[in-house]
């Protein structure tokens, strides 16, 4: 990937005052104007010019940024390289989202974004990898098409694969990784719109969607359950069955536990991608009984528990 910050003779820590200060330098000494039109000091204008329309605009800085220090996958493209958002943050038009879980084709970039493609990544990387609609390798590269996926609360935590079908009816197995949340979107490389002559398939574009866990929810790695307990298992203590996205697990209750405690489940959250996981909370709400009108022997149990315990203290006011 092309360094900008050398185009412009700065360093990449270089304040928006600096590098403004570094292309008004930099233009004066290489406009057309000031040389007579010598045709390497303006193509030097040109890279000039092309590196501060990028470093001097905040979104773009920090989106050429993140690509510059990306690891390079196997298509030779940064690893997170999405061509939509590069689209709209660097001029062209990208994709519509998902329409009804089926696949929708994006619209073809503008005309000049294989140009800002190419400035950044090279002629190589612009074969290799630009958005829906570049020329590549003598002929029409293929549409992107995005469609959604919809997957379980386990299989965001954990990872999983899953079979889909693509928009030309083939179906490819996709690595889900843990740690995925609704919005997220994988890319399957070309298998997307397919090419016009030469040119390389479109790619397929998966927007996440999670479907909600009836017990569980997520707390970004951690997840929380509610978990109702009697007041005997509250006062005694107890072991419960409580669901995980790894099935059921005994919870020991120590005694004396009061709602409003959470009890840690280490290692049952959401998976990270250094391989280690979050906890899972589980919140206790003890369930008093309800007493029948007629129960006199309960309530006399209850009123000799109050004495027992009256002075224990219950409220700090």
């Amino acid at each position: 990937m092309k360094d900008l910050y050398s185009t412009l003779g700065v360093s990449e820590s270089a304040s928006d005052a600096d590098i403004k200060k570094a292309y008004r330098k930099l233009a004066k000494e290489y406009h057309p104007d000031a040389t007579g039109g010598d045709k390497t000091k303006t193509e030097r204008f040109k890279a000039v010019t092309e590196a501060y329309e990028i470093l001097g605009d905040a979104k773009k800085r920090s989106e050429y940024d993140r690509l510059k220090h990306a690891p390079t996958g196997s298509d030779g493209m940064p690893q997170g390289f999405d061509p939509d958002m590069f689209a709209e943050i660097f001029g062209g038009r990208g994709g519509g989202g998902p329409g009804g879980g089926g696949f929708r084709v994006s619209q073809n970039f503008n005309g000049d974004l294989g140009d800002i493609f190419a400035s950044l990544f090279g002629a190589g990387g612009a074969r290799g990898g630009g958005g829906a609609g570049a020329r590549t390798g003598g002929g029409q590269r293929g549409l992107d098409m995005q469609a959604t996926l919809r997957i379980s609360l386990e299989d965001a935590a954990r990872g999983a694969k899953r079979k889909v079908r693509t928009g030309s009816g083939k179906t490819v197995e996709v690595q889900i990784p843990p740690g995925v949340e609704t919005g997220g979107r994988l890319r399957v490389a070309r298998q997307g719109g397919n090419a016009d002559g030469r040119g390389a398939a479109g790619d397929l574009f998966l927007q996440i969607a999670v479907e909600p866990h009836p017990f569980l929810r997520r707390n970004e790695h951690d997840l929380e359950l509610d978990l109702p307990i009697g007041l005997s298992e509250a006062i005694l203590g107890a072991k419960v069955q409580v669901p995980t996205i790894d099935g059921s697990v005994w919870l020991t209750i120590p005694p004396g536990t009061s709602s409003g405690r959470k009890l840690r489940l280490r290692g049952k959250g959401v998976g990270r991608g250094d391989g280690t996981a979050g906890d899972q909370l589980c919140r206790i709400e003890v369930v008093v009984p309800k007493l029948a009108a007629d129960d006199q022997e309960s309530v006399k149990l209850v009123e000799e528990l109050a004495r027992r315990t009256q002075n224990e203290k219950v409220r700090p006011f």
